[in-house]
Parts: C-alpha cells; sequence; structure tokens
C-alpha cells in the first residue's frame, strides 16, 4: 500500500494571490511573500547555562549565537535574538520536525527547546518601500543608521505580537502566530496599497 504524505500548507494559501495590486504607477514599493514551509525552533537557555548553549551552538553550526537585538546565521540556518537568553532557530529545506530533532539533541540539558514550525508564519516584505509601509506599525527605529542587516527586534504591529529581522538592505522578514496570520496579512496589504505592491 503507497505511503501517503501529508504536505504542509500555509494558512495563507488562500489568501496571499500572486499578482499586482494598490498603486500601479511604475514599479511596486514593496514585495511581499510567504516564506514555507520553514522550520522554527525557539531556545531558551536553562539556568546558569547561558555560556554553554553559546559554546554548543557555535560548535554544532559554526555559527555564534546573536547579542541583544541582533541575528546570526550560516549555511541556510539562522539565529535570532528575541529576548534575554532566548532565540529562534530558522532553516528551510529540512524535513518536519527534523531541526527540532537536531537541536535538541545538540543542546541536551542546556536549553528547553520548543518546535514552532506549525505555529508561526514568516512573511518577507522587500523593495525601496519596505522601511517606511513597516514603521506605519512598529514603535522600533527603523533608520538605516539604527536598524539595518542583520537587527532583530520583538515588537508589535496592528495588535500582533512580531518578531522583525532584516535580512538585507530593504529587506525584513517578519514572524508572526499562525492564527493571526490572516488578521495581519490583511492589514500589511492595506498599509501598502498607497506604494504599489506585488505579491510573489
Amino acid at each position: 500500500m503507497p505511503k501517503s504524505v501529508i504536505q504542509r500548507v500555509s494558512v495563507l494559501a488562500d489568501v496571499a494571490v500572486q499578482g499586482r495590486f494598490g498603486a500601479d504607477k511604475g514599479p511596486p514599493g514593496v514585495t511581499l511573500s510567504v516564506r514555507h514551509p520553514m522550520s522554527i525552533v525557539t531556545i531558551i537557555a536553562r539556568k546558569g547555562q547561558s555560556a554553554a548553549l553559546s559554546k554548543a551552538i557555535e560548535a554544532a553550526y559554526k555559527c555564534p549565537l546573536p547579542g541583544i537585538g541582533e541575528s546570526t546565521g550560516k549555511n541556510s540556518i539562522s539565529f535570532h535574538w528575541c529576548g534575554p537568553d532566548q532565540y529562534y532557530d530558522i532553516a528551510q529545506g529540512k524535513a518536519d520536525g527534523e531541526l527540532y530533532r537536531d537541536v535538541k539533541a545538540k543542546l541536551n540539558g542546556l536549553a528547553s527547546c520548543s518546535d514552532q514550525s506549525h505555529g508561526r508564519v514568516i512573511l518577507r516584505i522587500a523593495g525601496p518601500k519596505a522601511r517606511a509601509l513597516l514603521a506605519k506599525g512598529t514603535p522600533v527605529d527603523l533608520h538605516p543608521s539604527v536598524f539595518g542587516p542583520g537587527k532583530s527586534a520583538a515588537t508589535q504591529m496592528a495588535h500582533v505580537g512580531v518578531h522583525l529581522v532584516q535580512t538585507a538592505s530593504d529587506e525584513f522578514e517578519l514572524s508572526v502566530f499562525r492564527g493571526f496570520a490572516e488578521n495581519f496579512w490583511e492589514w500589511l496589504t492595506e498599509q501598502a496599497e498607497e506604494f504599489g505592491y506585488q505579491v510573489l
């Protein structure tokens, strides 16, 4: 009997429709896309294990843990600061549960790990107006001299808790809880209309 494979479907599959929307003069000011499927694991250092955790991560992944408000990454795996001794570990191209099992095994006794792959949605926002779009919803200072590539922040936008990371010049990624993703997408696209936006 053939083995059935359950495909992960994005919660935004029916609403993040590809196309050009909003202001239609000139190129779009913003491009929006859903990064899916992604592997997401939260890592929280256990009491007194912060230094040991940092060493273990660097030994296992050849990538240092980020400092406050920062992100690091190497070989398709990234780490994002999200609070004191708390991090998101994010990767693409992993089998379901693979990243969680790997991280848990390598950090056994040093950190509490939780698989958030099915619980969070990651959106990519890019383009010359990406910063202006995000500034409509967050109190975080997004000026390039303050918040540039490799920066990360836990914030709120449209009354929704968001984890914000700048991944490149004029490119950002937002992580939101799955249950809020559709409402957040509606708010985001409404705010993007004045710039013209493309959904990829």
